[in-house]
């Protein structure tokens, strides 16, 4: 028996405009995806940036603290080399050996002040730095840095100055005195004070003398303790602008990003 085949009457070739519909389908289907993920992308970066802001601004925070606490430290090591100048500057310096001795030796302490700038330094390092887009924020960064930078180009003047300086400690003042003055293993160390550097130097018994009284090498000495107290002055006024920096800086960063004034 023959079998005859009817055509498919369901199976007609498509028409071009319902190919050109199915294409604008499948477009706005594959172009508002990537909207949306491009709207998710940016979401998820202007957070982590509001993130990143707020870490800067208790980073600032930290700093305006700390340079509350060192500018005594400063000027408390200014006093102390005008103390010295003028000591060592007064005919008969056997009146205060104990005095000169520890102010001699307290002299070559040294304190650098470190910023909080630990956000910055990750964002630097992990590219991220593009995650914050606020203008006023970025200047505001520019500027900190820079003062940041001055600070930091005088720490190889005040060792550059240490070095000159101590030669001449040794040629002047019994070393065998200074040996003396150091407390080991003491328990009464101090990190919060002005003078936590000094916490552990006592002066010595007695009325120690100079070695000699060269009066060139004296004066040279007052040249080198006149150097690095202006170098201290210097750090001291930096340290201000500083923290007049971060004070603006805190204040852009609450207004631009809607944070309180804490």
């Amino acid at each position: 028996m023959e079998v005859h085949h009817h055509p498919d009457l369901h199976h007609q070739p498509k028409k071009w405009k319902e190919y050109f519909l199915e294409f604008i389908m499948i477009f706005l289907a594959v172009f508002l995806g990537f909207i949306a993920e491009n709207i998710r992308e940016n979401l998820s970066d202007r957070s982590k940036g509001k993130e990143y802001v707020i870490n800067i601004k208790k980073d600032l925070v930290a700093d305006t603290l700390a340079i509350n606490d060192f500018i005594p430290t400063l000027f408390f090591r200014i006093n102390q080399f005008d103390s010295l100048i003028s000591m060592l500057q007064k005919p008969g310096l056997a009146s205060n050996g104990s005095g000169l001795y520890y102010l001699a030796r307290s002299s070559t302490r040294v304190r650098l002040f470190e910023p909080t700038n630990t956000t910055i330094t990750e964002l630097e390092h992990s590219g991220n730095l593009r995650l914050i887009t606020n203008r006023k924020v970025i200047d505001g960064l520019i500027k900190f840095e820079k003062i940041i930078g001055s600070y930091e180009a005088l720490t190889p003047v005040d060792m550059h100055e240490a070095d000159l300086y101590y030669p001449l400690l040794g040629n002047l003042f019994d070393a065998s005195v200074f040996n003396t003055m150091v407390k080991i293993g003491s328990s009464d160390f101090s990190v919060d004070t002005s003078a936590s550097i000094f916490s552990n130097l006592i002066k010595p018994a007695g009325n120690p003398q100079l070695r000699n009284h060269d009066p060139d090498k004296i004066n040279l000495l007052i040249f080198y303790l006149h150097e690095r107290k202006s170098t201290f002055i210097g750090e001291a006024g930096i340290l201000q602008e500083q923290k007049k920096a971060a004070a603006s800086l805190i204040q852009v960063i609450n207004k631009e990003y809607h944070l309180s004034n804490e």
